[in-house]
Formats: C-alpha cells, structure tokens, sequence
C-alpha cells in the first residue's frame, strides 16, 4: 500500500547548502523549494519549486495548495541593500511563519546564524544559547539577522503547540557552499588582519545537512548552536587551502571595504570583527538532545572548499 510521503517547504532552495539537504529527504518527503531568486542553469529542484519574494501575496496560495507538515527556513537573503533585506529577512519570516501557523503546518526549522553573538574583545570561549545577542552593537548591518532570530525565538515561545527550532550554526563551508569565509578560502590570495589570528569554527556542508535533518526528525523544541568537530587559527585555514596570505593593517580594512561598497563590491562590514576576535560556541545541547555527531573533521572541511 503506498503511503503519501509528508510534504516539506524548504526556502533558499536555489542556495548550495538546499542542494546538499533535499540529498538526504529526496526518499522520505515530498519537496517544495522556494527562494525569491531564480534556480541557477546548472541545478534542478526534485520537486517543485517557486520564485518568488518571502513577502509576497503568492506565498499564501503556495501554502494554500500544499499542506505541508514542516517549513525549513534557510532562506536569509544576503544583498549590500539595508531595506531589501529587512524586507525579505524579518517580514519575509515574520509572514513564513504566520502562513505556515494558519495553515497548520506542524514543523519550523529556521536557519540563523552565530554572527548574531557578535565578535567582541572580551567574549569568552564556549558561547552558549542563552548568551545576549550583541552583534548589532558595533554593526547596524546585522539587524536583519538579529531581528530575524528574534522574530523565530518569539515564535517558538508564544506558540508552545508547535514544534519549533532555532538553529545558529557556525562558518558553514563544502565544494557547494557560497557564502563569504568559502569565497575568501577559494582565492589564491586571501586577506588577514595584520596582528590577529582568531581561532575559527567551520562545518561541513554534510554535517549541517544531517543536523538540519535531525532537527527535522527528532522532538526537539528550542534554540541550538551547532559547530563543528573543532576548531582552527584562520592562518592555519589559509594554509590548509593552499591560498597565500595577504596581512592587511586594521586602519586600511576599514576604509576599503567602505570603498568597495560604493562600487557595488561589497564584503560585509560586520565580518572584519569575526577575523579579529573569536567567536567560538558550545553546541552541547544540539549534541545531548539530537545526538548529533560532526563526522567530517575541520580540517577536511576546510580543504573541501577546494573541491567545488
């Protein structure tokens, strides 16, 4: 007797880190994948997929045709517009989430990030969940994420009959991930503070994958930091990618990047911090509740950015 598979909304479907997560529920779960940008040429949904803008009225009728059971959310929009991504991080999953509440939908997985800790001076190693969000203190760029994080976490607090986790992850890298930290990692040259070597942690864009999918499956409820199997000095990553290394004084890091904002060449303010100060997590509870278990080592991980 054939049994319907249960359906799953998964947004930043175009995104490589969606790629790498369909893999594992491509034989369990009917897919529908949506993101406000299109899906790249070179790439295929395994189910249906949607363009189309987290706030926009056609997201009704997607949630409206399908009934889904779970709703993964890991679609943060990453664009050098400050209005765009409020737009489509904090009301895009602020109207997620509603959708997703009056449709009934019995699962949300909500993608954040460890950048919302922020990178201080003085922050001490093995941050935890309940540890203040600080990170729009020194960059207003943040915002969004923040904004986004809370809009999850008050969620998951207000409507205790659905099953909601929060994820933030630390620096996710693979041959399919695109994200800052792996486009710096893939030159043959890569930057570095002048006086600073921050120790970093990295996972494996199979190991997020398989913690998302534990997420999934398992009865958790809450809000989870996940790292990796360690971690590595940045100057010991630049090495393991065979990039050489380029020492940029604090004083001209600053001013460039305001300068490639202005032509459109963005790298994200906020980040300069990370690669000066650590932010290292304890992800104790996602391991104790899930059972979760990093299997690539981050040294593996970080060669891996090599592969893609």
């Amino acid at each position: 007797m054939n049994t319907k598979k249960p359906s799953i909304l998964i947004t930043g479907a175009a995104g490589g880190l969606a790629s790498v997560l369909v893999d594992l529920l491509i034989e369990k779960y009917h897919l529908v994948g949506i993101d406000p940008r299109p899906m790249p040429q070179d790439k295929t949904f395994p189910g249906e997929f949607y363009q189309v803008d987290y706030t926009h009225r056609k997201m009704a009728d997607v949630f409206r045709k399908h009934q889904f059971d779970s709703l993964v959310h890991m679609g943060r929009v990453r664009t050098s517009s400050v209005s765009s991504r409020y737009t489509q991080n904090v009301l895009g999953t602020k109207n997620l989430l509603n959708l997703g509440r009056e449709n009934k939908i019995k699962n949300f997985i909500v993608f954040s990030t460890f950048h919302v800790y922020g990178a201080h001076q003085y922050n001490h190693v093995h941050i935890t969940e309940d540890e203040p969000l600080r990170a729009s203190q020194t960059f207003p760029e943040l915002m969004d994420a923040i904004e986004l994080d809370h809009a999850a976490t008050t969620f998951l607090w207000r409507y205790r009959d659905v099953r909601t986790v929060v994820l933030r992850p630390a620096n996710v890298v693979g041959p399919r991930i695109k994200n800052t930290i792996s486009e710096l990692l893939r030159g043959s040259h890569c930057p570095k503070l002048l006086g600073f070597d921050p120790v970093l942690q990295f996972i494996h864009e199979k190991d997020i994958a398989n913690a998302l999918l534990l997420s999934l499956e398992k009865k958790l409820n809450g809000v989870y930091n996940i790292a990796g199997e360690g971690v590595t000095p940045f100057s010991r990553a630049i090495d393991l990618v065979g990039a050489k290394p380029i020492s940029v004084p604090t004083f001209v890091a600053y001013p460039l990047v305001k300068a490639l904002e202005k032509l459109d060449l963005s790298f994200p303010m906020h980040l300069i911090d990370y690669f000066r100060y650590p932010t290292v997590l304890s992800d104790q509870a996602f391991r104790s509740d899930s059972g979760y278990q990093p299997k690539v080592k981050t040294t593996d991980a970080i060669k891996s950015i090599r592969y893609s």
